[in-house]
Order: structure tokens, then sequence, then C-alpha cells
């Protein structure tokens, strides 16, 4: 996939769950799908004894060289974050009615830390 918009985040009020992220990874995904030509693939990611979710949005009309569309993208992600778990499921339930949208399942990865990335070591 091409360079684009990365969500990364935890989930607070509900354990671990799954259907809430992929419906709201989704709902964006095949809300700009179509106008700029978007991917997207959805990871549970594990990192020493830390859980995320992270969302990856690809597309050429995706990334730094499109600083609006990033911004249109996180948005409306943020906006519905701050939905409630019934009005997200229930725009999920509406979406799924349509034939032509697309679904995206949700993969595990596990990621080591790099301490060599660590801010500490630029120093040396």
């Amino acid at each position: 996939m091409e360079k684009g918009v990365e969500i990364a985040f935890q989930i607070s009020s509900r354990t671990d769950d799954g259907d809430l992220v992929k419906a709201l990874a989704d709902i964006v995904g095949n809300e700009f799908r179509n106008e700029l030509d978007l991917q997207w693939r959805v990871f549970h990611v594990r990192l020493g004894e830390e859980k995320y979710f992270r969302i990856l949005y690809a597309g050429p009309r995706v990334g730094k060289l499109h600083p609006h569309n990033d911004k249109r993208i996180r948005e409306r992600f943020d906006n519905l974050s701050h939905q409630s778990y019934d009005q997200v499921m229930s725009e999920y339930q509406e979406l799924r009615k349509k034939d032509n949208i697309l679904t995206q399942q949700i993969q595990e990865i596990k990621e080591e830390y790099d301490l060599w990335e660590d801010r500490f070591w630029a120093y040396f």
C-alpha cells in the first residue's frame, strides 16, 4: 500500500472490542473509497504488554501531498469515535445493507520495542 493516513488508538470503554474497530474503519473507508481511491487495513497490535489498534488508509490521493484529504479522513474518524457504541453500530448496519461495500478483517500483529529508535539514543 502507498503511504497514507495512520490512526492508532486504544479502546477505553470496552476491552478488545473488534466489532467497534471494524465498524469505525469500514465506515470511514467506504465513505472515501470511491472519491479518493482509498484502501484500508485494520491491525490489532501487541507491543510488549500493551495492545492497541492501528488503521491504515492509503491511496493515490492520500498522504503528505494531500493534507486536505488526510484531515478529512481523520476528522470523520474522530467524529465517529465520539459517538456512542450503539450509534456507530447502527450506522455500520445501515452501511452493510448496501450491496457495494468493502469490509476489512482485523489482522493480528506483534511488534517489538526498538530501543535504537528511542530519542535517548539520538544524543549519542
